[in-house]
């Protein structure tokens, strides 16, 4: 990329006016730098941009003021390093004409555990390690994320993988295990809640039309439908070992459908939806609490939907109650 193209596409403050006019590549850390290359000071002082450019760097951005010591060196300006680096990955992204696509977040955790083919990523929620995938990338690649705000930043007219109604399910039986069989390939009790389904379904029509191979994680994806079956003491156990569980989700978003979805399959008076206080969210019959070990105080149901994290349930049905202690 021409200096030039460079200091107009980030919107920077040309501080001299060099003898070089492209650089080849972009990078963070020092001693990555090679002969060529733009070294973009994230962290970095005055020492590392002299190291720099004795590594041969041919431009240094920045959003601090830089002392020139080189007018060989394009020395660059910006007003913000985040917002020029979301500038370039666009462009890049533009150029060659990658493919982005929004997914919620338990399909961004099932993608980050399975494996892929080389042609997909799962866009990484560390700026320059997304920056480094992008560059990194082939033409035509497609990059699959949950964080929208970045996705319109980047690419404007992602893509968005919905929920397909036309799955044909085999055997439903519990509602935390999906089988499914898409063009004769059979997929036998993954641990996907059923409630993701049809998400996953979709998931797999794009795949296949966007001819990315896919082998999915066999586990259970933590934190996002995630259930913990309790004895009558509500001390967890195994497995499908109790009737009852407390089914855990971290995404507002994703309870709200789930809340819906176990409105759709259970009775009533089977099932519980318990809040923390300060949550906006606005559910029949829900119930907000201030402290989250007062779980323990709830009764007659199959399954309690907790808006939290999983370690956090989990550490509060491990405490032993005070009065215990006393004996």
């Amino acid at each position: 990329m021409t200096i030039e193209n460079l200091t107009r596409l980030i919107n920077a403050q040309a501080l001299n006016t060099p003898t070089i006019t492209s650089v080849s590549e972009f990078v963070f850390e020092l001693k990555h730098v090679r002969r060529g290359f733009a070294y973009i000071c994230l962290n970095a002082n005055d020492s590392d941009i002299e190291s720099a450019i004795k590594q041969g760097a041919y431009a240094i951005i920045g959003e601090e003021e830089m002392t020139i010591t080189d007018n060989e060196v394009a020395f660059l300006k910006v007003s913000s390093l985040q917002t020029a680096m979301i500038k370039l990955m666009r462009f890049e992204s533009t150029h060659k004409d990658l493919k982005f696509c929004a997914v919620n977040p338990f399909i961004n955790d099932l993608l980050e555990k399975s494996k892929l083919g080389s042609n997909a990523h799962v866009m990484s929620k560390n700026i320059t390690e997304l920056f480094n995938q992008i560059f990194h990338a082939k033409v035509f690649d497609t990059f699959f994320g949950d964080d929208i705000r970045t996705l319109q930043r980047i690419s404007p007219l992602f893509d968005t993988i919905y929920t397909d109604t036309s799955i044909h399910e085999i055997n439903p039986s519990s509602i935390f295990f999906t089988s499914t069989v898409f063009k004769q390939t059979y997929y036998q009790n993954l641990n996907i809640p059923r409630v993701f389904a049809g998400m996953f379904y979709g998931l797999l029509k794009f795949l296949d039309t966007h001819k990315i191979s896919f082998k999915p994680y066999e586990g259970r994806i933590q934190g996002h439908f995630d259930p913990v079956f309790i004895d009558k003491n509500f001390m967890p156990t195994n497995f499908g070992n109790s009737f009852r569980a407390i089914i855990a989700e971290s995404d507002e978003d994703l309870y709200l459908s789930q809340s819906i979805f176990l409105r759709k399959n259970f009775n009533h008076s089977e099932i519980k939806f318990y809040l923390p206080e300060n949550s906006l969210l606005k559910i029949e019959n829900a119930i907000y609490f201030k402290n989250l070990s007062e779980i323990k105080k709830l009764k007659n149901f199959i399954y309690i939907l907790v808006l939290c994290q999983k370690n956090e349930l989990l550490e509060e049905l491990h405490k032993i109650p005070e009065e215990s202690l006393l004996f």
